[in-house]
């Protein structure tokens, strides 16, 4: 039964990706912004724009217009220009139970 209740008591995991980029500090963080915003792309190149609310408590979303979308996550950090974390259901696509 323990280890029933430690694999419930996991649901989080953490994505890093590091890349050698040869621009300025500043030119870069606006373009992870554009990426993380209106220039998504998905693995196809197809566009999956989103909006970045690039503070505090920001959203992170999908707009699909006529108030539809999906939330993938809140800002919770940001530190201009090293540090963005956000938290959320990311690309949870069904409805969450026993929450």
């Amino acid at each position: 039964m323990a280890t029933q209740d430690l694999e419930d008591a996991i649901q989080t995991f953490q994505i890093e990706k590091e890349v050698l980029i040869e621009a300025p500090l500043d030119i870069v963080w606006e373009s992870v912004l554009a990426e993380l915003g209106p220039e998504g792309q998905m693995p196809d190149g197809t566009p999956m724009p989103f909006v970045l609310e690039a503070f505090p408590g920001g959203r992170w979303f999908r707009d699909l217009g006529e108030n539809r979308g999906h939330l993938w996550g809140h800002v919770q950090v940001i530190k201009p220009p090293t540090l963005i974390e956000i938290v959320g259901p990311m690309f949870m696509s069904y409805p969450a139970t026993n929450h």
